[in-house]
């Protein structure tokens, strides 16, 4: 912010687009290591199927309040620092 003159807004903004990349990448190898992990047979794969599915839906929801919610919550909480 206080290098390139940008509003708490703005600065959100160009974070987001430096991490939005990451946290998707993220999310989809989590979900796509769990999910298939709720298909297996057996009293086993009832006890993964559980597991798998808690997992896989905490991580999209963790996904969806990581692009969403937080960048507009840094822009409320980031104020411009003037060194005197």
């Amino acid at each position: 912010m206080e290098e390139e003159h940008l509003s708490a807004k703005e600065a959100a903004h160009k974070a987001m687009a430096d991490i939005s990349g990451p946290v998707v990448a993220i999310a989809l190898v989590l979900a796509a290591v769990f999910v298939p992990a709720g298909f297996l047979p057996g009293i086993v794969g009832k006890l993964y199927q559980q597991f798998a599915i808690t997992i896989a839906i905490s991580v999209l929801i963790s996904a969806f309040v990581a692009l969403s919610l937080t960048p507009a919550l840094c822009s409320l909480f980031l104020k411009p620092h003037h060194i005197k």
